[in-house]
């Protein structure tokens, strides 16, 4: 049947082109460039071409399905090549596994030098280093892989992650920086960068890498993360060119506490900025309005400071007392107020705080001490004596105890930043239920109470 179509098509040709020199008995003269010019009839030059079209066809497809051939014989040896790698690869590993490590150092170092262009060898390689805590030879195969692959995303990643097991942090900015130039949007690397920065201290730096992240991360965290690392470059002028950037850390302050109404480093540390200025009435209105806003008892205790200081302890003492008429629960606020008593001298008014919270069923370290420094006040040791006992084992620089309360982790006093976490605002008294939040109440005695307009 085949044959049968075939000389068919051919007595069609023949047809064709006897047609086809029938209407056509001129000769057509073909010049291609040389001396004469090559007559054939019309037909004869059509039939030529289709036969050379035919030709360099079959001679294009000839060498196509060659390429194709060879292609697929070449993936399917990198494939077997690749099957077989895993394979080794596998059989270290499983070595390790079972504990031999130097036969898998041994199957993966001839593994490295046959395979140089695999970056699975190097990081298993450095990981076994890193396993038996040998930093610099773990190092070493990671220069190895640098060297046979170039600047690869992954072995700089795992680079730095090995600095970071060192503890070789100093190591890490250059990597990192490497790694942006690869690939500047990888989120991984911009945030190491950014914790090795705060870790440095390097808040300028800090801030710049922040701003690249918010551009891709636009969450609540990473607002308060940028908010915290513009506060502490705020304290660093104050800490060092105080003088020539007052206005500016004031103004930046300002900005910080409306964007964030609850961030307390931004209220203390502009109260601390007005009392170096000579403004105390001004720092004693942003400790009220911090306190009203965060209920945080550390603005209590920076008026205490503050009117003491100027010899206006009726001040303090007055805002303790209007805050308990407001919040005569408020169990802390009472203890707070006892020990300024203590502070003030007035031993009978703080032993009957005391003797309440007590009745209240209140039972903390703090409180036995306080009750017991009354007790020398008023020459009753034997009393005395008791209660330092119910406080003991007690840090002597620790009534209150504070807790970060994001990592945890306790701290003797308040401090603005965690360096367990590297977070901002999450220092707070360790028991929870004596907080409160920012009350209808507090609001009202805000507005109506001395701080707020600077009387003394």
């Amino acid at each position: 049947m085949r044959y049968k179509i075939f000389f068919f098509v051919l007595a069609l040709f023949l047809v064709f082109y006897f047609y086809i020199a029938h209407l056509n008995p001129e000769n057509v003269k073909f010049y291609y460039g040389g001396a004469r010019p090559i007559e054939l009839s019309l037909a004869e030059f059509i039939i030529a071409s289709f036969c050379l079209g035919v030709i360099i066809s079959i001679i294009v497809s000839f060498f196509y399905d060659l390429k194709t051939v060879v292609t697929s014989w070449m993936a399917k040896r990198a494939e077997r090549r690749s099957e077989e790698y895993l394979e080794l690869l596998e059989k270290a590993k499983h070595y390790d596994l079972k504990g031999d490590r130097e036969k898998a150092i041994e199957h993966l170092d001839r593994l490295a030098r046959r395979n140089p262009g695999r970056e699975e060898t190097y990081i298993a390689l450095s990981d076994i280093y890193v396993s038996m805590e040998d930093y610099d030879k773990a190092r070493e195969t990671l220069d190895l892989a640098e060297a046979s692959l170039g600047k690869v995303e992954s072995i700089l990643f795992k680079k730095v992650r090995l600095n970071m097991k060192a503890r070789d942090y100093a190591r890490n900015e250059a990597l990192l920086k490497d790694i942006l130039r690869i690939n500047e949007s990888s989120l991984d690397a911009l945030r190491l960068l950014r914790e090795l920065y705060i870790w440095k201290k390097d808040w300028d730096g800090a801030y710049d890498v922040e701003k690249k992240i918010r551009r891709y991360v636009k969450t609540e965290e990473e607002a308060k993360r940028l908010i915290g690392i513009r506060y502490q470059k705020a304290v660093g002028l104050f800490n060092n060119q105080f003088q020539l950037n007052a206005e500016t850390i004031v103004e930046e302050l300002k900005e910080i506490i409306s964007e964030d109404k609850r961030f307390i480093p931004a209220y203390i540390l502009l109260g601390e900025t007005y009392k170096k200025t000579g403004k105390p009435n001004e720092a004693g209105r942003i400790y009220g309005r911090g306190y009203t806003k965060t209920g945080h008892i550390e603005f209590l205790l920076r008026m205490e400071d503050l009117y003491i200081d100027r010899g206006d302890p009726e001040v303090i003492l007055k805002i303790y007392r209007r805050v308990l008429d407001v919040s005569p629960d408020d169990h802390l606020i009472s203890f707070l107020y006892a020990r300024l008593c203590l502070r003030l001298e007035m031993i009978d008014e703080a032993i009957d705080t005391l003797n309440a919270l007590m009745a209240e069923g209140e039972d903390f370290k703090g409180l036995h001490r306080a009750m017991a420094e009354a007790y020398v006040h008023r020459g009753e040791l034997e009393n005395a004596v008791q209660e330092f006992k119910n406080a003991f084992p007690m840090d002597e620089s620790v009534y209150i105890p504070f807790v970060c309360t994001k990592c945890n982790s306790l701290k003797e006093k308040w401090s603005d930043y965690c360096e367990s976490c590297y977070s901002w605002n999450t220092i707070n008294v360790k028991k929870e239920d004596f907080l409160h939040g920012d009350m209808t109440e507090l609001r009202t005695l805000y507005e109506e109470a001395e701080w707020t307009r600077g009387e003394p």
